[in-house]
């Protein structure tokens, strides 16, 4: 057996959230290395652009998949709520990017931490989902690490962090259109229907600024549609590895690799508030999802 195929069984023969933490670490390493790209193009290169060409290769990376597999996975009943999702996801790469490059990568990891807690919020709003109180008291614990990180009236209010908290705001209804179209569409199909409805949408902003991309800038383009493609997918991977409580509880992970990657490249150091309040928002985040978890097993007994 090639080596590679002995790596592979190897590593499917470990335990699950050993694979989860793994995929977390990749995905959150990812993303973090798509804002880094994002910062370096934008001196030259308007953002509107960034996220276009990020769409257009997005598509690019999907079609062996929709080659493989043919046209007919694309049939769908709620093309709707595809497009809808899509313009969460376009608002929320546009804000993470512009984020990147007023905020250190450790800050808008830790603030994106509370995420979960907003889609739990929202999922009460919106999907008219029980109003437990442990929500409430998650999501109060969830603001308290957030106010810690960004700690107003004590030091100078940066306007990324409105950005980041639009993305967080973004994110949670991306997810909750996620787990609604998933119960009739597969995974795959609603990852290419975002990126197939996203080159049009952020193609029609992008006129407005348009130019084409150097030799230089092209490659750095394909590499970030590739790294998302990377990113995509390994989060879902993780979360098909294990329980999503488990998952979650190796989400912190990110933040030490956004914080490594943030220094290596553009000497970034993170103070120690940024680490206490995403550790506030991260343990808000697991004690939330396994209450969940344990409510949710509670009655199906």
């Amino acid at each position: 057996m090639p080596l590679y195929r002995r790596a592979v069984a190897a590593f499917a023969d470990l335990p699950g959230p050993f694979r989860a933490a793994f995929w977390i670490v990749c995905g959150g390493g990812s993303f973090v290395f798509m804002m880094a790209i994002a910062r370096h193009l934008a001196d030259d290169l308007h953002m509107l652009l960034i996220v276009f060409w990020r769409a257009v290769f997005g598509v690019a990376f999907m079609m062996p998949w929709l080659a493989r597999c043919g046209i007919g996975v694309l049939r769908t009943d709620k093309i709707g709520f595809h497009g809808v999702r899509t313009l969460s996801n376009y608002g929320g790469l546009l804000f993470t990017f512009y984020a990147a490059t007023m905020l250190p990568f450790a800050d808008i990891t830790a603030i994106g931490f509370a995420r979960p807690i907003v889609g739990s919020v929202l999922a009460i709003l919106i999907l008219g989902e029980a109003a437990r109180a442990r929500r409430w008291w998650t999501t109060l614990a969830g603001l308290a690490g957030a106010l810690m990180i960004v700690r107003p009236g004590i030091i100078e209010f940066n306007p990324g962090i409105w950005l980041v908290l639009g993305t967080v705001v973004l994110g949670a209804v991306n997810a909750i259109l996620a787990r609604y179209l998933v119960s009739t569409d597969s995974p795959d199909t609603v990852a290419m229907y975002m990126m197939a409805f996203l080159t049009p949408i952020s193609l029609a902003p992008a006129l407005f600024v348009w130019r084409w991309p150097d030799g230089g800038e092209f490659l750095w383009l394909v590499l970030l549609g590739a790294i998302g493609m990377v990113s995509q997918r390994s989060i879902t991977r993780a979360y098909h590895a294990a329980e999503a409580t488990v998952a979650l509880s190796f989400d912190f992970l990110r933040l030490p690799v956004a914080a490594v990657i943030g220094y290596a490249l553009f000497a970034e150091r993170p103070d120690v508030w940024v680490w206490v309040g995403g550790a506030v928002i991260c343990a808000a985040t697991i004690a939330l999802g396994r209450s969940e978890s344990r409510a949710e097993t509670a009655a199906a007994r």
